[in-house]
């Protein structure tokens, strides 16, 4: 299946800080990447998210991330950093790669089965932050850093 939002992904999260920004966002608050990178999709076309779609579409992957992505991405972060294990983290990091495709694949075809979104212009900041609010609504501590990753997607 052709997948538009994962060559964005792929465009855009090598771009400079924007990797950064996401992972400090994963590992200090709890939120997805992928959720993130959605939101900047979505944005890039003038698409608002809104919480029913951010819903289905955290239904849809939360079993997918929690049982496949999040062990392998563990693992891989377990292995020692040392000359013995960097060609399986490597593999393990291709595997981590094509696992968080698959849950691409999956927030992508829940897009084509929204039906309309609603339409508004530069909407990137209020996305990535419902996206922050839906992962870790008692925290505001990611407002910065949310700020910072604004600044970084190209729109």
């Amino acid at each position: 299946m052709s997948n538009p939002f994962w060559d964005y992904s792929l465009a855009t999260y090598g771009l400079d800080e924007v990797a950064n920004n996401c992972l400090v966002l994963q590992d200090s608050f709890g939120l997805d990447v992928n959720l993130l990178l959605y939101a900047a999709w979505l944005a890039n076309m003038d698409t608002r998210l809104d919480g029913e779609h951010l819903a289905a579409v955290e239904a849809e992957i939360a079993d997918w991330r929690d049982q496949v992505v999040k062990p392998l991405r563990a693992l891989r972060r377990r292995l020692p950093h040392h000359a013995r294990a960097a060609y399986v983290r490597e593999e393990i990091k291709g595997l981590e790669l094509r696992v968080e495709q698959q849950q691409q694949d999956l927030m992508f075809a829940c897009f084509q089965q929204s039906g309309d979104l609603p339409r508004s212009p530069r909407p990137l900041r209020a996305n990535l932050v419902l996206v922050a609010q839906f992962a870790s609504p008692q925290d505001a501590g990611w407002e910065l850093p949310i700020d910072r990753l604004v600044t970084q997607f190209p729109l």
